[in-house]
């Protein structure tokens, strides 16, 4: 597509779908910030390689510094740095696009809030370090290059705990000789004093921006404020966790008079680094910790209504009851929405934007422990919209430790599986696999995708286990029971059908139930151990 045509049907953003320069197709918007968008995109020459899009808008006043970032990382090459692999000059609507690694992970914003707002104090030190590693691979540049804007949205970091620096939109060169910065930018309570005075940034004020960010990983959030001259830590105190080597080393690094500060990054990662090992009571923390391992696990119905949605919804808010571990329930998107009409209405006006749009999202009322991932019913379905790259770019920014999703029957909805949603079953940590009474839905060509799938689990140690749905007392309970492959881990009661239509229709799901609710915990016991084992 013509890219000036491009910009004219843009407006806003990228609709997913949309190939740009002939190569990569946006799969969907995964972050916004005050110089442009950055979105998702699939690299059609390599196979689908994810790739990040980022495009900007570029002011008249400062179209050369489009090109200045660009040029800086053409040049860059470090591991805790993005990768351009393209670049798009301005075209007649002004807009710009750089094409850069698509890093799998979340920013650290999104890892502060799923730490609750505070990180420790060894971890934090972790990040630094790792920040400070690559600031100095920058500072050792010639020219040298400063980058000017540390703020926990331009850092992704990954379920290893591995940090990249992602955005270098007011990254400018150190120019010896010249005295102020011309043009003062940078984010309150991360910028240093001498971004808005009258002084040229120099190694130091990235020295400071990195004490900034740490002040506000360990302080729940706090941030310095700083203007010319000075720069203050409100509520210095909130630090009273943080070893007393530690936080004068975070004072230092933030001192309003860059003089005053660090002269290298080097300099301040190693006393970053001595501050911790000289804690000789830091706990468990090791500055090598890693962030929680996440559990993927799959429900999948073995025939059309066996209850695999139930199964999910019911087990996610067991989960949340028993808060062993935070948790994320996925409907996938191969299936037809279904849970909006599920859900509780209060909980649905808490949605927020997602990064995959055809998704919605929300917490349940009065408890952060798990969060819901529901098809958007208005989304427009784009014909060669990729549904496994969907899924997997939701689940690449989901950080909760568990991840439920919900299949039903759509994995063997055609005479074989298909093959992306298959490859799911097969490596995910736990699959459930639901069953109910109705034996004359369990056809062959089920029966024997299901048999494939579990020989392809067993071979790899994964654990694969059955559940019996809709369970009553009837004549021939015990040989419904023998009838399934293996023995099953649950018996989920069959509710009372009334009573069942009355508590959904009240916007209630069956947990909520007082009398309903011990039969649930009980019959769902085996498989919240099974769980809390793998967590």
């Amino acid at each position: 597509m013509d890219r000036d045509k491009l910009s004219e049907q843009m407006g806003q953003s990228i609709e997913p779908g949309v190939i740009v320069g002939g190569r990569y197709r946006v799969i969907g918007r995964i972050g916004r910030g005050g110089m442009g968008e950055v979105y998702a995109a699939e690299d059609i020459r390599l196979q689908g390689k994810l790739r990040a899009v980022k495009r900007i808008r570029i002011d008249a006043r400062y179209t050369s510094r489009s090109d200045e970032e660009a040029g800086l990382l053409m040049r860059l090459n470090h591991p805790h740095l993005p990768l351009i692999i393209d670049y798009f000059p301005p075209d007649q609507q002004g807009y710009e696009l750089l094409v850069m690694d698509y890093i799998e992970g979340m920013t650290l914003q999104s890892y502060l809030r799923e730490n609750d707002g505070v990180i420790p104090p060894a971890r934090a030190v972790d990040i630094g370090m790792q920040l400070a590693d690559a600031l100095h691979y920058l500072h050792t540049r010639n020219p040298v290059i400063i980058h000017r804007d540390l703020k926990p949205t331009n850092v992704m970091i990954d379920r290893d705990g591995f940090v990249r620096l992602i955005d270098f939109g007011i990254a400018r060169e150190y120019k010896p000789g010249q005295e102020q910065d011309t043009v003062q930018l940078g984010t309150p309570g991360f910028s240093a004093p001498e971004q808005e005075g009258d002084q040229q940034s120099d190694v130091r004020t990235d020295v400071f921006g990195l004490g900034a960010l740490l002040y506000y990983l360990m302080s729940g959030g706090r941030k310095v404020v700083s203007h010319a001259g000075s720069s203050t830590v409100p509520g210095k105190m909130q630090l009273s966790h943080v070893p007393k080597e530690l936080a004068a080393v975070i004072s230092r690094m933030i001192e309003a008079y860059p003089s005053s500060r660090y002269s290298t990054i080097i300099e301040a990662r190693n006393a970053l680094a001595q501050s911790i090992k000289a804690q000789p009571a830091m706990g468990e923390i090791r500055l090598d910790s890693k962030p929680a391992r996440k559990q993927s696990i799959i429900v999948a119905s073995l025939s059309p209504g066996a209850g695999a949605t139930f199964v999910t919804l019911t087990l996610a808010y067991l989960l949340q009851s028993s808060k062993q571990a935070s948790s994320a329930a996925i409907e996938h998107p191969e299936l037809e929405p279904e849970w909006h009409a599920l859900l509780p209405q209060t909980a649905k006006q808490q949605t927020a934007a997602l990064t995959v749009p055809m998704y919605r999202s929300f917490s349940s009322p009065g408890s952060q422990h798990v969060q819901w991932y529901l098809l958007d019913p208005s989304f427009k379905i784009q014909q060669n919209l990729d549904w496994a790259m969907q899924y997997k770019l939701l689940c690449t920014s989901i950080q909760a430790p568990i991840q439920l999703t919900d299949v039903s029957s759509k994995w063997a909805a055609q005479s074989s599986s298909p093959p992306d949603l298959e490859l799911s079953l097969i490596n995910c940590d736990m699959l459930l696999f639901v069953v109910d009474p109705t034996v004359s839905k369990w056809s062959i060509q089920r029966m024997k995708a299901a048999e494939r799938i579990i020989y392809e689990r067993d071979q790899a140690g994964k654990e694969t286990h059955w559940i019996a749905n809709k369970a009553m007392q009837f004549r021939y309970h015990r040989e419904w029971i023998s009838a399934i492959p293996k023995k099953p881990l649950c018996e989920i009661p069959l509710l009372p059908a009334e009573e069942w239509m009355q508590q959904q229709w009240s916007g209630a799901w069956a947990t909520a139930n007082r009398s309903w609710l011990p039969q649930l915990e009980r019959a769902f016991r085996p498989l919240l151990a099974r769980i809390d084992k793998g967590c």
